[in-house]
């Protein structure tokens, strides 16, 4: 709408942008509350918000899947217990605050992008930002590491207000922007050697800093991680030695790394595997051919070493997936909403093709993954939808007929209930006033409130097994499962929700 003004005021600029936020809402709204997500990781998240509202105040966030010694920060934690304080237990609530939380990503993408380059990138970037298909996985997944999206941007945000406009203050942004990235996730210290590189690289481009400058900038980034130093302290420096003993068995892992690029192409541009190859060897092209030109050289180094800071986990710790990039690809976005600007005064036409033609390809992905919920390169267990399981606790208490029931559950983990666990006491006893029993002792350590027996003769006549999708389940594991219960309940009928099931079984 304003790209084509001559003078683009603040008030275009404001106009412009809450048309851009509300696209973005849009599409990360589709489909819901149909794709709303639930499993293991959020309901033991949920609980430990529930324990915050108690008074059980947190130094360490919710466990790493790298090491049982190592922690993100708790302020995913707090926020949840924020969101409970205010609106309530209901799952739905919490991927409502996701989706607008990345949505808000539009604004500093454009920022961004206008100092870098200049409103127009700024647009064409905030349009990318907002369709696109990666984005709206990370608003569909409720857990703490797409929460560091903001943080990420705001990080960069500060790096180009330091360098392109010499305003020190943007030392001090990114140093908050960097704080609360670790605190989403501790892999994001990996953007600290980046941070030192561009401003190394950027030396004589830098307003001069004075003491006090960077003693509020170390205060503010001190403060950003200062939960990371009390638990340390706390824990006898085991995060610290931890990650000191696994840097020196650490390697290069190429394939790892490419898989991360190809999937920023894929997720982002082209959806056509078999042209990856080509696409990535085009964007080097296009680097190359910037770096050359000596007035886009500072603009393209700046982009090319954010995304080489994003994709350093994958190459350090060989981990794929969504978890350790949540803004790597923006660069990306950026480098390309240049491109499309600076061809379009001499091919006009290819210029507004090749950007509708990625604005297409990110629907598509959007229509064909986001009625699902989030893609296997995030979960692991498909299909794992709220209103799915609510149905199923609906079919459960109605089969019941308001008297006591058992219930036991096929889990992954196995034999922790606190998926289910949470959704008893959110829903089933919300809507119709009880609890069930379950019918195991449940693996110790970990959230859930349910009550549970471990004589078998001792339960309701009714009784009803859940079965998770077993994809990660060891077939050995299945086969015990269902001959025990089989050895205590027969089989009265199955129903699908989806991708999981439940039976409802009697006693033999």
């Amino acid at each position: 709408i304003c790209a084509g003004v001559k003078k683009f005021d603040l008030h275009c600029e404001i106009v412009a942008l809450l048309l851009l936020f509300l696209l973005a809402l849009i599409v990360r709204f589709l489909y819901f509350p149909d794709n709303v997500y639930f499993a293991f990781d959020q309901a033991r998240d949920f609980y430990s918000g529930i324990d915050i509202l108690k008074g059980d105040l947190r130094l360490i966030g919710p466990p790493s899947g790298a090491s049982d010694k190592l922690f993100p920060g708790p302020l995913s934690l707090y926020m949840y217990s924020s969101v409970m304080l205010l609106f309530g237990k209901n799952p739905a609530v919490f991927s409502i605050f996701f989706r607008i939380y990345n949505a808000l990503g539009v604004i500093l993408v454009f920022l961004i992008a206008s100092k870098v380059f200049d409103k127009k990138v700024g647009i064409l970037s905030s349009i990318l930002y907002a369709i696109s298909y990666e984005q709206s996985q990370y608003a569909l997944f409720m857990s703490h590491q797409p929460l560091a999206i903001l943080p990420v941007l705001l990080l960069y945000l500060g790096l180009t207000m330091l360098i392109f406009e010499k305003k020190a203050r943007g030392l001090v942004i990114s140093a908050l922007g960097l704080g609360l990235s670790i605190q989403f996730h501790y892999v994001y210290i990996f953007l600290l050697p980046t941070v030192f590189i561009i401003l190394l690289f950027y030396r004589k481009k830098l307003p001069k800093l004075k003491f006090k400058n960077l003693l509020l900038v170390t205060a503010v980034f001190v403060a950003a991680t200062l939960t990371y130093v009390i638990s340390e302290i706390k824990f006898g420096f085991r995060g610290l030695s931890t990650i000191l003993a696994s840097s020196s068995s650490a390697f290069f892992h190429t394939e790892e790394t490419l898989y991360a690029v190809s999937r920023f192409i894929r997720d982002n541009f082209w959806a056509n595997e078999s042209l990856t190859f080509y696409i990535l060897a085009t964007i080097v092209v296009i680097f190359a051919y910037f770096m050359v030109k000596k007035d886009l050289r500072n603009k393209s180094v700046f982009l090319l070493l954010w995304f080489i800071g994003g994709i350093m986990p994958y190459l350090i710790t060989g981990t794929k997936g969504y978890y350790y990039s949540a803004g790597a690809s923006i660069s990306l976005l950026i480098l390309f909403s240049f491109l499309v600007v600076k061809i379009y005064f001499k091919f006009p036409v290819i210029s507004v093709l090749l950007f509708l033609f990625v604005v297409a390809n990110n629907i598509s992905l959007i229509k064909t993954q986001n009625p699902k919920g989030p893609n296997l390169d995030i979960i692991i267990q498909p299909g794992m939808i709220l209103t799915k399981e609510t149905k199923a606790l609906d079919y459960i208490y109605q089969n019941a007929n308001g008297e006591n029931f058992a219930v036991r559950a096929l889990t992954v983990p196995l034999n922790i209930n606190t998926t289910w666990s949470y959704l008893f006491e959110w829903y089933g006893k919300g809507k119709y006033g009880y609890l069930p029993v379950w019918s195991e002792k449940p693996a110790e350590g970990f959230p859930g409130n349910l009550p549970y027996k471990t004589d078998r003769s001792k339960l309701p006549e009714t009784q009803f097994v859940i079965i998770e999708p077993q994809d990660c389940i060891k077939r050995h594991d299945k086969e015990k499962f269902f001959s025990e219960e089989s050895y205590f309940t027969g089989l009265v009928e199955e129903k699908d929700f989806g991708t999981f099931q439940v039976q409802k079984r009697r006693k033999i």
